[in-house]
């Protein structure tokens, strides 16, 4: 009697955006209770604007999320809105209560498996997340390739990087958050007051 044959895992191709807090103020680190709320609304913040986008929350790890998206468009267009979000909200409070983050997409094939997710196209996601400076949002060359006719931000290339347990040489851009203008900063405290309920220091 022949033995079973594994059979292999379905793959997809899905576009993975990383995000990850950038360290907090020294304040808000002595501050436990700082610290904590400052997660916790950056969580709000996060979750709050993924639905609208079609994203798909995988996981929460200590400092960020690893999340899915369907195709590289929505998945950047979230990430923009994220960070001219913070960056509205940042305008509006004191130093030690800034909140700053690194992401990374790629678009690229992804195993499902016990509620995770899996693959290079993961690993590489996670690797362009841990180069970009923050503030910014870093996406491989497939990701540029679907959307750069279709977002209204610069997109720059960075050049080729060899990252770490990824086999070959990547090319790495750097897509900018569109400059808010500050007739719309208004709007921005409006969303995020909605997104964020509760909080008193965001003002106009």
């Amino acid at each position: 009697m022949m033995a079973d044959v594994p059979q292999p895992e379905p793959r997809k191709v899905a576009a993975i955006m990383f995000t990850d807090m950038v360290e907090l103020s020294p304040e808000a680190r002595r501050d436990e209770a700082l610290n904590l709320e400052l997660r916790e609304e950056h969580g709000r913040l996060v979750r709050g604007l993924l639905s609208g986008h079609g994203g798909r929350e995988i996981k929460q790890m200590e400092d960020g999320f690893l999340v899915e998206f369907d195709e590289a468009l929505p998945a950047v267009s979230c990430a923009l809105e994220l960070q001219s979000a913070l960056c509205a909200r940042n305008e509006c409070v004191p130093h030690e209560r800034r909140v700053e983050l690194r992401i990374g997409i790629h678009l690229g094939s992804v195993v499902h498996r016990d509620g995770d997710v899996f693959g290079e196209g993961v690993n590489l996601a996670a690797r362009l997340e841990a180069l970009a400076r923050p503030g910014s949002l870093y996406v491989s060359e497939s990701v540029v390739r679907q959307v750069e006719r279709q977002v209204l931000a610069p997109v720059v290339r960075l050049g080729r990087s060899d990252l770490k347990n990824i086999r070959l040489p990547v090319s790495v851009y750097r897509i900018d958050p569109p400059v808010l203008r500050r007739t719309r900063r208004g709007s921005w405290i409006s969303r995020l007051r909605g997104l964020l309920p509760g909080r008193r220091r965001v003002r106009s």
